[in-house]
This record gives structure tokens, C-alpha cells and sequence, in this order.
């Protein structure tokens, strides 16, 4: 069975590890549960390098069936949380399917990178009861 895991781009910059389509890897995850914007996938979990929750942080490992880059411009609107403040929401214009991701993609079209739309094929390692499955 497989998931679909959101890699924002700053943690791949910062923490992240390259990977690419076939490759096994092992990843730190949040449940997410959000369908994407731009491509309509279901979003079930999110790559966390930095959350200082560890009971909702847990390790998944598999293969990588897929990658999608996202890429999309911004566009000022006032801030629901903080009255009369403006912030950059992304509009995303843009999925371009890539076979390798180290989180460092190039602008296309003058849109930006934002995020990674990761295909996972979860496997369980022996002995590992700490993985879980998607």
C-alpha cells in the first residue's frame, strides 16, 4: 500500500538526505492528513526534522515510488491568526514529476520550489517494531 509524504523544502535543505525513485530510505514523520492543492493527492503524512513533539513524530521506511516537485508564486493576504498583519501565501501553479530530489530544485517559469509530493512504498524492517506503516 502506498502513502503520499509532504517534504517541505526547508527541511530538505536543512536536514534532509537526497533520494531518488527506487531508492530505500527511512523518514521522520507527522501525520498530516491534507489533500494537496495542485495535484489533489492525499497528503497523509509530512517530513519533520525540527518538531519538538516526539509522541507525534514516528519513523517510516520504504521505497520511493514517485516524486513530484511543486512549485508556485506568492501572493500577499491578511494573516487569519494576527490581526492586521500580511503574509506570503503560496499559490501553487505547478507539479513537474522529477526522479531525483535533494531539495535545491530551480525556479521554472519564475515560480519557486516549494515542496516535494513523495510516493512512499512502506516496507518494515526485521526486528524494527519502532516503523510503522502508512
Amino acid at each position: 500500500m502506498n502513502c503520499v509524504i509532504a517534504v517541505e523544502s526547508w527541511q530538505m535543505q536543512c536536514c534532509g538526505n537526497p533520494f531518488r525513485i527506487g531508492e530505500n530510505v527511512e523518514w521522520f514523520v507527522c501525520k498530516y492528513e491534507e489533500t494537496s492543492v495542485i495535484t489533489g493527492c492525499f497528503l497523509e503524512y509530512i517530513y519533520e526534522a525540527h518538531g519538538s513533539d516526539w509522541q507525534g513524530i514516528f519513523k517510516i521506511t520504504g521505497a520511493v515510488a514517485g516524486i513530484k516537485a511543486l512549485f508556485c508564486s506568492y501572493e500577499q493576504r491578511p494573516s487569519p491568526y494576527k490581526n492586521g498583519a500580511v503574509v506570503n501565501y503560496p499559490v501553487y501553479e505547478r507539479a513537474i514529476d522529477v526522479e531525483y530530489a535533494d531539495g535545491w530544485d530551480a525556479a521554472v517559469d519564475g515560480l519557486e520550489f516549494n515542496c516535494y509530493e513523495l510516493t512512499y512504498s512502506p516496507r518494515l524492517k526485521p526486528g524494527d517494531s519502532g516503523v510503522k506503516q502508512c
